[in-house]
């Protein structure tokens, strides 16, 4: 790999930062350092946008959970663990994307990388436009309140509209009733007095007959009274209760407000979309930045160092998978060798057995045939001896 060094550019070695930022940018630092300058720049910016990005997401996420939770400890330990979860999705699509001469394929790889980025993105952006529209959003919070309010007011004071009409319906024919007696008795004074009617001053028959006409009047009067004042004494007490039942109505709902993240995010949907985009599109152009980076730079010399590195494991692997595959071969006719040698081994052996089985059975054959000859002799020469002696004379 020493030819691939530049010789007007000695090999350094990296800074802790540059480390870092290499790491982040997954790339191979070995290779780097026998690569250009400008390469090591590239990479390191790159990984500087992936950790800043991971960074701007724990600061997104520890606040979103921070609204939902309400505890900095909590946001605080599940932030961290965001931002390196969005960190490390980063890093893997950054280290996932492949330089080759072939600018088709190279889409190919980029599209789902840059769709996933657009969506990390969008929601990296949410807690950070909650954060940056607070004011707007809990201005708009309030007159959600104000409103739930207002129609709470309205409904109560429907309510106790009916109420007071009632009240003031009763206190109308209260007052009919006292004016119609306060008429019969001028008219009776009058007549009584000669003043009018009659003219006939003193206690006549006009004067009884509408003084018997007052009497009715104030006793209906009196009793129109009673009646109505008791009534409105009830309807006061339903309009009081009303009251009470809508201010602490009102109380609940006030303590009851919905302030958590689901509100928020509907109060910043309702504000006016452009500047919520604006950091939407800000924050997708930081997260693709690395793609584009990668994408969109000329085939250096890392990626040709670290493809020739990538082509020689690759022959390393398929060298040692031929020699393992060698191994095994030799192996299979080194024992299908031995096999057929214990095949013919066992054919010779087979056949010696059955030399052996042949003269052993040769053998009893010929002994067999000797001792039937033997036994036909003897039978011959008994019954000769039988013929001798009864021969007659």
């Amino acid at each position: 790999m020493e030819k691939h060094k530049p010789e007007n550019e000695p090999i350094r070695e990296f800074t802790l930062s540059m480390r870092f930022f290499l790491f982040c940018a997954a790339a191979n630092q070995q290779i780097l350092k026998r690569c250009p300058s400008s390469e090591r720049h590239k990479y390191a910016g790159v990984g500087a946008t992936v950790f800043f990005t991971g960074l701007l997401a724990a600061l997104s996420g520890g606040y979103a959970i921070f609204t939902v939770f309400n505890s900095i400890w909590i946001a605080v330990a599940l932030g961290i663990f965001w931002g390196l979860l969005i960190f490390n999705l980063d890093r893997f699509i950054v280290s996932t994307i492949k330089k080759n001469d072939c600018k088709a394929d190279q889409w190919k790889q980029v599209i789902p990388r840059l769709l996933l980025a657009v969506f990390l993105a969008v929601i990296i952006a949410k807690p950070l436009e909650i954060k940056i529209f607070e004011q707007e959003i809990n201005e708009r919070l309030h007159y959600t309140g104000v409103q739930k309010l207002e129609n709470v007011d309205a409904l109560y004071e429907q309510k106790i509209d009916k109420q007071r009409l009632a009240i003031q319906n009763l206190k109308a024919s209260t007052e009919q009733k006292f004016e119609l007696r306060e008429k019969y008795y001028e008219e009776y004074k009058c007549e009584c007095e000669g003043s009018c009617g009659t003219g006939a001053k003193g206690v006549g028959s006009e004067c009884l007959r509408k003084e018997k006409k007052y009497l009715k009047a104030d006793e209906e009067y009196k009793l129109a009274k009673a009646e109505n004042d008791q009534e409105i004494a009830a309807l006061q007490l339903i309009v009081a209760d009303l009251n009470a039942e809508r201010e602490s109505y009102k109380e609940e709902l006030q303590t009851s407000f919905a302030s958590g993240l689901m509100a928020k995010l509907q109060a910043l949907g309702e504000l006016p979309p452009g500047p919520s985009w604006a950091v939407v599109m800000l924050l997708i152009c930081i997260e693709i930045a690395p793609i584009l980076t990668k994408l969109l730079s000329p085939y250096g010399p890392y990626d040709h160092l670290l493809k020739t590195v990538e082509y020689d494991y690759e022959i390393d692997e398929i060298a040692t998978i031929n020699l393992r595959n060698q191994k095994l071969n030799n192996q299979l006719t080194l024992l299908a060798s031995v096999e057929q040698e214990k095949i013919e081994q066992q054919i010779i052996n087979n056949k010696r057995t059955l030399h052996l089985i042949e003269e052993a059975h040769e053998e009893l054959v010929k002994e067999q045939l000797a001792i039937w000859v033997e036994k036909e002799k003897r039978k011959l020469r008994e019954e000769s001896k039988e013929d001798e002696i009864y021969i007659p004379k």
